[in-house]
């Protein structure tokens, strides 16, 4: 985990691939844990008086969890450190054309009052949160037209994705299939070789394994992704990364841009 920016209302971070953002178990060493301490140790050395809300919250310093990325994959989070803050950003993930996943359940996991807050009637619209993905991505032989032509232009994928929560994964099906959801994405290559490609990625929609499944139909499954037919990889990694994020800043209204290098290459 490293911390890219803080301030008084929000922190950026990015997370490393194997780290889960929100365990659920004691035990396991997760994201909001480790901000929890940093914000804990963070109040202790600044001398700040404890706030009385935390008596009711166990002791712990609010953390408003915004969105989430799989285990397994590596990128750029914004939590917020205010319930004021925390309602914004959850405004700007939810709004069309956000690019984060599973949002909706990412909303139930903020701690502390505030959590369930949406957009409200009379709420000023907001840009919607921005996330771009870099992936790298096998190519068979069915995939090389549509490879090739996503170096010319983003191309649009639409499918309609059923989840199964037994064995936490999600299938492309036929649309009008009993509680399927449509899913679309933009993408495009920036490079090929030796039958993989680096590609770009930006949602419309979120839907839970997005990115790795409509991949996957697509001929393209991700490098690492055992799951969705992308082998075991070079080092065991599955081979996306939340590479940019672009969001409004709750407090000053500034539009705010993160970006980071993945740890993976072509």
């Amino acid at each position: 985990m490293r911390i890219e920016y803080e301030d008084d209302e929000i922190i950026v971070v990015y997370k490393e691939a194997g780290l889960a953002v929100q365990s659920g178990r004691t035990s396991s060493r997760d994201l909001v844990s480790v901000l929890k301490n940093h914000l804990a140790q963070e109040s202790r050395s600044a001398g700040q008086a404890p706030d009385p809300r935390q008596a009711v919250r166990g002791a712990e310093p609010y953390l408003g969890i915004v969105h989430r990325l799989d285990q397994p994959v590596e990128g750029l989070l914004v939590f917020a450190k205010t319930p004021g803050a925390a309602a914004h950003l959850s405004r700007q993930a939810a709004a069309k054309g956000s690019a984060d996943p599973d949002h909706q359940e990412a909303a139930k996991g903020n701690s502390g009052p505030g959590r369930q807050a949406g957009a409200k009637k009379g709420k000023k619209e907001v840009p919607a949160m921005e996330k771009i993905y870099r992936a790298v991505v096998l190519l068979d032989r069915e995939a090389y037209p549509l490879a090739l032509e996503g170096r010319k232009r983003e191309i649009l994928l639409t499918d309609w994705i059923l989840r199964d929560y037994s064995g936490n994964t999600a299938m492309v099906v036929e649309e009008g299939v009993r509680d399927a959801k449509k899913a679309q994405l933009y993408f495009r290559t920036l490079e090929m070789k030796d039958g993989r490609a680096m590609v770009e990625i930006r949602l419309l929609t979120g839907r839970h394994h997005q990115i790795r499944v409509q991949m996957a139909h697509a001929h393209m499954p991700l490098a690492g992704d055992r799951k969705y037919g992308g082998g075991a990889g070079e080092d065991g990694r599955l081979c996306l990364c939340a590479a940019r994020l672009c969001f409004t800043h709750p407090g000053s209204g500034r539009r705010m841009e993160f970006t980071v290098t993945p740890g993976f290459s072509l």
